[in-house]
Order: structure tokens, then sequence, then C-alpha cells
């Protein structure tokens, strides 16, 4: 088992997801040391039992699309700061522990010494991403690079935090949107900390409507992609206190 805890968010008010936490329930406890999982109160009642039956520790938050990263912090603090902690959205997390468990396992043991490390799509699995992720996330990661030098893919949500990397987004992060995405490495870039940076094959996007399809949909839908932006607009904001006077 890793030393690594699991804190996790979980939004399924389609129950999408509770055949797959029954299915990898073995493979989740095999992988963690602790399930610590924040699920909203739009979550269907098959997946919470699913989650129940599965986690060490569960809290419930309100449903709201403008609170995710506080709901993300408040998974943080549930998973506690005596070890190390993977931060990712749940749904990601089963996709990846089907599709590349040995992978999950690679970042899980990787340079242990790292306080930050960001978890991204390799440029192959980026590219067949939609075309409203990658036009509006490639402006985000540009941005970021041009603050930072650091090119990374940032808007997928996975990170390794050691113990004091938890403890400084809790006691500093004000982001309470999903623009903690690029907040999180940006506070512990100026604490100091040792920030790393990797990439998966095995990492993709659907919406909880079509988990587990072949493919994505809503390239069509123009309130897809206004959406797209909106964050795109939220992640330039959260960047603003960063940049040097």
């Amino acid at each position: 088992m890793s030393a690594v805890a699991l804190a996790a968010t979980v939004h399924d008010p389609i129950g999408r997801l509770a055949e797959a936490t029954v299915s990898m329930s073995g493979p989740l406890r095999a992988s963690f040391a602790r399930l610590a999982l924040n699920i909203s109160d739009a979550t269907h009642v098959a997946t919470r039992d699913a989650l129940s039956a599965t986690a060490d520790a569960i809290m419930v938050h309100s449903a709201s699309e403008a609170m995710i990263g506080k709901a993300r912090r408040d998974a943080l603090a549930l998973a506690g700061t005596d070890r190390p902690a993977l931060y990712t959205d749940f749904d990601h997390l089963l996709r990846w522990l089907e599709l590349g468990p040995e992978d999950l396992h690679r970042v899980l043991e990787m340079e242990p010494a790292l306080d930050c490390l960001v978890v991204g799509r390799s440029d192959r699995a980026f590219s067949a991403e939609p075309r409203r992720l990658r036009d509006s996330e490639t402006l985000v990661n540009h941005a970021h690079a041009l603050l930072t030098g650091d090119h990374w893919d940032l808007m997928f949500a996975v990170r390794r935090l050691s113990p004091r990397a938890i403890a400084l987004i809790l006691e500093q992060s004000q982001v309470d949107s999903l623009a903690n995405d690029v907040e999180w490495p940006l506070l512990a870039r100026r604490a100091g900390l040792a920030l790393g940076y990797t990439q998966s094959d095995a990492l993709y996007y659907r919406t909880l409507e079509e988990f587990g399809e072949n493919a994505d949909s809503g390239d069509d839908d123009p309130l897809q992609w206004i959406r797209r932006l909106e964050f795109a607009a939220l992640h330039a904001s959260a960047m603003r206190p960063f940049l040097k006077p």
C-alpha cells in the first residue's frame, strides 16, 4: 500500500460513478493509505452508498460550481496533514485506475521529496481532448509559462502534495473556484517549496453524463464553449496576484 492518502471531491447527481466505484473499490483501497472523500449533496444515493462502503472518511458539501476550490481544500483537510496526499477529482481517478494503474502508482511513488507534484496530460492525451478544452486551456498554460517559466498542463486538477504543502494550502489558499488549479502550485512556488511536474497518457476529460464513453459531444454546444472561456478567465484572475511588481 502507498504511503499517500487520497483526497478527492465527488459530484455525481446521475449515479454514473456507482458501478465503477464498486468494481474499483479493491484497487482504490490497495493504492492509498487513506481515502478521504468530499461528496456533494446532489450526488445520487447509489454513488453515495458505494462511496460509504469504500472510503475511510467522508464529508458532504453543498453542490456549487463557484465553490469547487473550497470543496477541494476541505477534502485535503479531511485527508489530514500527517502524510502526503494526492488530490484529484474522483471521476478522473476511476478512469486512471482503470486505464493506467501502473502509471498512477508511478506518480504516487516518484520523487517523494517534492512538495507539489503537478500531474498533467501527455501531449498525446491533451491533443485528443475536445477542442474547447484545448483552445481555452492552452491560453492558461501559456500565461502560467510566461509567469513561471514552466510549461505545464494545469487544468486537470491532479496534485500530489506533501504535508507542508497541504498545511500551506489550508492556511493561505483564497481561491474557492476551480482556479485553484493554478493557485496551489503558485502558492507553493512563492513559499519556496519544491515543485515538480509529470505527465500521463491515461488522463482524459469526460462529462459526468458521458463517463465511460469513448467520445465527447460538447464541442457543438455554445454553452460548453462559454463555460470553458469562463473557467479560463477565473484562472487568469487567480494568477494575477502572483505577478511580480
